[in-house]
């Protein structure tokens, strides 16, 4: 818990630096015209069905990027699949699969980052992970490196090794890491070289877990946020983070993961560019590591909703309420070597858990899609049109039958309206929130105190 509270100080003080000026600049009213991304599924399997490859081809705007993506995927397809082993079930069960899925992010206002992973599993357990990133100029085509985006003398190579040192050290806790291997990330010669993506508000440095900690087959993220590097960056580094002009909202999923429906709306998350923070049930990760797994290795944010869903006010006892925390962490520090820094409360009840002291921040919602109510995907998609502003934090479970249906709809709408879909912290960082444990928040909007005791936010 020390180590926790001390990555939320860090994490707190990173934020305060934003600036909320943001509110003062010309939003987009639609999607440029050079954002326009689609996504091309293919799907085949080997020896009637033994085996399964499922890949996806991203289509920019720009010709020479998407051969170079699609030369990307296809390599991993060449490489991986004659390695596979071969399901012996009958009926095509599709217990041996290889996932080659791109995840990516518009940003700037002519820049597109991509993260390719290749995952191979074998009846739900993953084997194996290799993972490209790339981050392009749309206009021309060309490939950005970190090198593009700090001067040669810059802090911020400093910053960046020692954030690198940092979160590999505290990765896993518990298992043996390769300390040498750990220093020859951060030297500067690996840096410049390191794999990274940019988001709305964040500039992510991504790696093997195995290359620090032998026999970790999932990725390892290491998180800035672009407030940290005020006054370090060259002028294509400011140009390619600055994402002012888009109105950002923060879409957030509880109660899972599950299997069928938690998968269907990662991927259609993934296939719009959606970030999102899922606030997960730890008791079912026994089951349903797998998923958070994915969700985890494609950049998505993961946070607590207690471990047994059970209402604050069932636990009489402060630290019976703070054991529902250490309890999911046992599982996801095993899982993908992290413990969660956002909480939310079953059932939103959150008063008992800012009693007991939560450590973490309180995180609510200002637009509830209502879709676990049995809702239809327009039905949901029409509510969250209705309500949504910049500034939201929406509330959805990856747990129903129809949300992955709906997402489609509202992620076309958004676009079309010139939002960005981004993760709590950096929806924060983006308006100059300081996210505070034990303090509720239920929207962050620039100009605007964030923090809102109003309502108990029931669902």
């Amino acid at each position: 818990m020390k180590r926790l509270l001390a990555v939320l100080l860090v994490l707190a003080l990173c934020m305060g630096c934003a600036s909320a000026e943001e509110s003062s600049v010309e939003k987009y009213d639609s999607l440029p015209e050079i954002f326009k991304i689609s996504v091309e599924e293919n799907e085949r399997k080997i020896e009637e069905g033994k085996a399964y490859v499922y890949k996806e081809y991203v289509t920019t705007t720009n010709s020479q990027v998407n051969g170079e993506l699609r030369e990307i995927v296809d390599g991993y397809d060449e490489e991986i699949t004659p390695t596979l082993q071969m399901d012996p079930r009958k009926k095509g069960s599709k217990g041996s699969t290889l996932n080659i899925d791109t995840v990516y992010y518009r940003t700037g206002t002519y820049y597109v980052s991509t993260l390719t992973i290749a995952r191979v599993s074998f009846r739900e357990e993953q084997l194996s992970t290799a993972f490209t990133s790339r981050t392009w100029n749309l206009e021309t085509g060309e490939r950005l490196k970190l090198t593009d985006l700090f001067p040669e003398d810059s802090e911020a190579w400093g910053v960046l090794a020692e954030g690198v040192r940092t979160h590999m050290n505290e990765i896993f806790p518990d298992e043996e890491r390769d300390s040498a291997a750990i220093e020859a990330l951060c030297s500067r010669e690996s840096l410049e070289e390191a794999d990274f993506t940019l988001s709305g508000m964040e500039l992510t440095l991504h790696y093997a877990a195995s290359s620090v900690i032998p026999g970790k087959v999932t990725l390892t993220h290491v998180r800035f946020f672009y407030p940290q590097f005020e006054g370090m960056m060259t002028e294509t580094g400011v140009a390619a983070t600055d994402n002012s002009r888009w109105k950002m909202v923060a879409v957030t999923c509880d109660d899972g993961p599950k299997d069928y429906a938690s998968s269907k709306a990662l991927e259609n998350f993934r296939k719009y560019g959606v970030r999102v923070t899922y606030f997960t049930v730890g008791k079912q990760l026994d089951k349903y590591g797998y998923v958070l797994q994915k969700q985890y290795d494609q950049n998505q944010i993961f946070a607590t909703h207690t471990f047994g869903h059970v209402s604050g006010y069932a636990l009489k006892k402060k630290s019976s309420r703070l054991k529902q925390l250490d309890k999911s962490a046992e599982w996801t520090l095993k899982l993908v070597g992290e413990q969660a820094k956002l909480f939310r409360a079953p059932g939103g009840t959150y008063p008992p858990w800012v009693e007991a002291g939560m450590p973490l921040p309180i995180i609510q919602w200002s637009v509830d899609t209502y879709d676990y109510t049995g809702k239809q995907p327009k039905a949901i998609f029409y509510t969250f049109r209705d309500k949504v502003k910049e500034g939201d934090i929406v509330l959805c479970h990856d747990t129903g039958k129809y949300l992955h249906k709906s997402i489609p709809l509202w992620a076309e709408y958004m676009e079309e309206h010139g939002f960005m879909f981004v993760t709590v912290d950096e929806l924060a960082a983006a308006y100059g929130v300081t996210l505070e444990p034990s303090v509720v928040y239920w929207s962050v909007r620039p100009g605007e105190n964030s923090v809102d005791r109003s309502n108990l936010g029931k669902k």
